[in-house]
């Protein structure tokens, strides 16, 4: 039986299918960009990591999100180092890239 709610609710879920496919691009395009950063730091003989800048990055996320956005910029930072040792793909990227929104929003 179908209820007012269906059509709001079944938009609503697509809306963010829709953006979560939207993040997950952007997190694997930072994983990238960190690691030809890192390369470029290496070719000029400074050090992989900035610590400053990272820590910079701890406080953006923390005072948008709290204490969950310390949580979200250190999973960034790992998923950049991680990018960084393997210049592979993120894990299971493959998977998601080339997908289209009505791909995605049969995901549940």
């Amino acid at each position: 039986m179908s209820t007012p709610l269906d059509g709001s609710t079944e938009q609503a879920h697509r809306s963010l299918v829709e953006l979560d496919g939207a993040i997950i691009d952007l997190v694997s395009r930072r994983a990238e960009a960190y690691a030809e950063l890192v390369a470029l730091r290496r070719a000029a003989g400074a050090p992989a990591t900035a610590l400053a800048q990272e820590n910079e990055l701890l406080r953006r996320y923390s005072d948008a999100f709290g204490a969950n956005g310390t949580t979200l910029a250190l999973l960034l930072i790992e998923l950049g180092r991680r990018a960084r040792t393997s210049r592979a793909r993120i894990p299971g990227q493959q998977q998601r890239q080339g997908k289209r929104q009505g791909e995605l929003a049969q995901v549940e």
